[in-house]
């Protein structure tokens, strides 16, 4: 009979320490705290040549769940002076588990999309890229984060002036 209410007493321990650790787990995740858009990084030109400008935008971000996740750039508009010149689209990007990182964001614009589809500024844009060499950029739209069944839009309007070399 000691012997049983000696099992007993292990059995309901062993229930307590199972109930302790599942308590814990859970309020140790942070499953739906979406990650901190800290900035965003300015334009970089990577290339400039015949077939048009090769460009990255670094998002960077921080994250402090201990879970990661996925961001996705879906249907971003480029704009230059006002008229749409490209879309951004990414692959998923593997969220890190608290960490700070950096969303890579590569697009290439064609000189015909800048030029041929503002033909009545042509000469004004010509006259302003041979003088400096300078464009305004918009960047507009949205970034996916993505957990299982969470998910959180981040909007992006980022406007810069980069100079082409």
């Amino acid at each position: 009979m000691l012997f049983l209410i000696f099992a007993d007493y292990n059995v309901l321990k062993m229930k307590k320490i199972f109930l302790i650790l599942i308590i814990t787990t859970f309020l140790g995740c942070k499953v739906t705290e979406k990650p901190e858009l800290i900035k965003v990084e300015s334009v970089k030109v990577l290339q400039a040549n015949r077939e048009g400008i090769k460009l990255r935008t670094d998002l960077r971000f921080l994250n402090k769940n201990s879970i990661g996740g996925t961001l996705q750039a879906n249907n971003i508009k480029v704009l230059i002076d006002s008229l749409q010149v490209a879309t951004l689209n990414s692959e998923p990007f593997k969220v890190p588990r608290k960490k700070e990182f950096i969303l890579p964001l590569t697009v290439v614009i064609p000189y015909e999309k800048i030029y041929k589809d503002n033909k009545q500024n042509l000469l004004s844009n010509v006259m302003n890229f041979i003088r400096n060499k300078k464009i305004r950029i918009v960047y507009k739209g949205e970034i996916r984060y993505s957990l299982g069944n969470f998910h959180y839009d981040y909007p992006l309007n980022y406007t810069d002036e980069i100079l082409l070399k």
